[in-house]
């Protein structure tokens, strides 16, 4: 079950990670237990973690980034 937080909560704190996008060699996952909470995880690189209200909106930005326009395949429905 998700949680709002107030503040953005420790990596330690995220029970477990749902990948819902991989392609060209990033995977974009969200938190199982917070709302607003993303990590995008390039396959050469270090992950980043996007957490509040643009935390989506940042993630995809992050993702087009890396892969050029395919990263907008990241709008889930």
């Amino acid at each position: 079950m998700q949680v709002y937080a107030d503040k953005k909560p420790k990596v330690s704190e995220v029970t477990s990670w749902t990948r819902f996008f991989h392609q060209s060699g990033i995977s974009v996952y969200e938190a199982d237990n917070f709302y607003d909470y993303y990590k995008v995880v390039p396959s050469n690189g270090k992950a980043k973690y996007f957490f509040g209200e643009a935390a989506w909106m940042n993630a995809q930005r992050y993702a087009v980034d890396l892969i050029g326009m395919a990263g907008y395949n990241v709008f889930r429905n």
